[in-house]
């Protein structure tokens, strides 16, 4: 009922009248006896009539609240950003792939970008001392001060580009660093530029950051390299970020330093635009190529933001560890927002993180053989 009327409020205090009884501890109930808290039967009319409203005004709350919540039916909407966006087909065909082999069907997995190799020993005990000498705390958000200096001697002696410390944030992988990075420079309406053939997950992430892809195809008789001129056409006031990966994933293909100088030089005009240079794939290379950083161009340092981790050139996916360098003004405010988020990467992978830096040169010789495999 929408509400007690009159006449059906005479009708349920005739029936308390006639079900009234002295009991301690009982509470109206919208159906069934109702009693006073009393141990006496001695009730005046007055004090009856009294007692018989308000038990009547407690039952009608009871009944228009039990009414309206039958009425009301739960909101499962979901917001509009969630909406926008689609599940990682990479991790949707990983995941089939992976109940194939439990069901016992023979499978060969080319969805995720996953080398065919164990973690190298001395990188594996380096997380299994790191359990037993108890370094199983957090750390901080940014990561340890071991591993930043250790990135830092990286980048410095492999890629040619200058950092500090506070120049670097580790994340749990290189995909979370790069997320971030959107979080952290984009705003509504801005455009985050994307060559394809692309990893799938860029223009799902800049969607996430309420940032609009904007794609530009390449052809295969250009080995699906970004044309400077196609780039230089398609950038405007809304232009925020341009995602360059080399080596490529999914292509293969790699930037020669030329073509990065070109694309340096289109860049520069424009004030808002950043470069995200995603160099996870860098040490899987071959000859005549060779790796280039794009922080390392002339006037390029101050806009560029360099990703990259341990997942695929030290065999390390499931250690989950990345990491992002750029102007400290940047990366500070991917550091606010990991603060939030995960907080720092595992404690146990960024000790692991240290001795794979430690190997050498490019990964050394574990690196190049699992390479040349």
């Amino acid at each position: 009922m929408a509400a007690t009327s009159t006449s059906t409020s005479y009708r349920l205090g005739f029936r308390l009248h006639q079900q009234l009884a002295p009991c301690s501890g009982s509470h109206p109930q919208t159906s069934g006896a109702v009693s006073f808290l009393s141990g006496s039967h001695n009730f005046s009319f007055k004090s009856l009539e009294t007692t018989r409203r308000s038990q009547l005004s407690r039952i009608s709350v009871v009944v228009k609240a039990e009414s309206r919540s039958e009425e009301m039916q739960l909101d499962i909407s979901l917001s509009p950003r969630v909406n926008a966006v689609k599940p990682s087909k990479t991790v949707a065909i990983t995941d089939q792939a992976t109940a194939l082999v439990q069901a016992g069907v023979p499978v060969i997995r080319l969805a995720a970008g996953e080398p065919d190799f164990d973690t190298p020993v001395v990188i594996a005990e380096a997380g299994i001392n790191a359990i037993r000498e108890g370094f199983t705390r957090y750390t901080p958000n940014a990561g340890t001060q071991e591993l930043r200096v250790a990135i830092c001697h990286k980048l410095k002696e492999e890629n040619g580009i200058s950092y500090t410390p506070d120049q670097i944030l580790v994340s749990n992988g290189a995909k979370q660093s790069i997320y971030q990075a959107m979080l952290a420079v984009c705003s509504p309406g801005d455009e985050v530029i994307i060559p394809a053939p692309f990893w799938v997950s860029y223009p799902e992430m800049a969607r996430l950051a309420d940032a609009t892809p904007v794609i530009l195809p390449t052809s295969i008789s250009e080995n699906f390299l970004l044309d400077p001129k196609l780039l230089e056409s398609k950038l405007s006031a809304k232009s925020r970020l341009l995602i360059l990966c080399s080596p490529s994933n999914p292509t293969g293909s790699v930037y020669s330093k030329k073509l990065l100088e070109e694309i340096a030089r289109i860049v520069a005009k424009h004030p808002r635009l950043l470069v995200l240079s995603d160099e996870i794939y860098e040490h899987i290379i071959y000859a005549p190529a060779t790796h280039i950083s794009f922080a390392s161009l002339p006037g390029m340092w101050e806009r560029t933001l360099t990703v990259n981790g341990f997942s695929k050139a030290f065999a390390m996916t499931g250690w989950r560890l990345g990491y992002i360098a750029g102007p400290k003004h940047f990366v500070a405010a991917c550091n606010k927002i990991q603060s939030q988020f995960t907080s720092g990467a595992s404690s146990i992978s960024q000790k692991a993180g240290v001795a794979a830096l430690g190997l050498g040169y490019a990964g050394g010789e574990a690196v190049s053989t699992m390479v040349k495999a």
